[in-house]
């Protein structure tokens, strides 16, 4: 027997039960790679629905505090910023609920649910994502002035 083709034939088995282990790891390896992206991709929507939720509250009340804007200006606002950055069951809280000329502050809270808005796992995920802001409502040219000028004064 020449002990050439015999070795040969041993390199041979062993890449065999080499070939099985590396495949084995493989599985193993891209399972978890497949999960931390799925995780990855999750987290950047739950970002990006924290960042929109935020965001929709500010721009309600930029809306409420201007002169002639009413609640429902205010939660259209919101709403219309929300379904643009694709994020759904919003709920829009302006406090007051009657904006008028004595209006000094304006308060709008906007909370989503995390379930109804996550993309991969919405099991994992509960509770509500909640933006508040809060900003000196723009009335009277008079008020306004009274306001810096108390601001100014030593």
């Amino acid at each position: 027997m020449n002990p050439c083709k015999f070795s040969l034939q041993q390199r041979r088995r062993r890449q065999n039960k080499n070939r099985g282990a590396a495949t084995v790891e493989f599985a193993i390896s891209i399972t978890i790679l497949i999960l931390f992206l799925f995780a990855s991709v999750e987290f950047a929507r739950l970002s990006l629905v924290n960042h929109a939720v935020k965001h929709s509250s500010y721009l309600a009340a930029r809306r409420a505090m201007i002169v002639g804007a009413n609640a429902s200006d205010a939660e259209d606002a919101a709403i219309n910023h929300l379904n643009a950055m694709g994020v759904s069951s919003g709920n829009v809280t302006v406090n007051p609920a009657v904006i008028n000329d004595e209006t000094e502050i304006v308060t709008v809270t906007v909370s989503v649910p995390v379930a109804g808005n996550s993309w991969i796992s919405p099991a994992y995920f509960g509770g509500d994502m909640t933006g508040r802001t809060r900003m000196l409502a723009e009335r009277s040219a008079g008020k306004m002035a009274s306001t810096v000028e108390t601001a100014i004064a030593p």
